[in-house]
């Protein structure tokens, strides 16, 4: 999981770079939904399970 984190982390940076001018904020607020969806997902399955109480 951590290796999915950083290759997004390093894809936002370089998008970042190539285009200094103007913040694409229709892919900005693609990724933060996405990240969020991911980690509500998580702690659903994290919740669910009875192991980790």
């Amino acid at each position: 999981m951590r290796k999915i984190g950083f290759k997004a982390l390093a894809a936002i940076l370089m998008i970042g770079r190539r285009s200094k001018k103007h913040v694409d904020w229709t892919l900005a607020i693609a990724i933060f939904s996405t990240i969020v969806t991911v980690g509500l997902i998580a702690l659903y399955v994290w919740q669910g399970r009875p192991d980790l109480r």
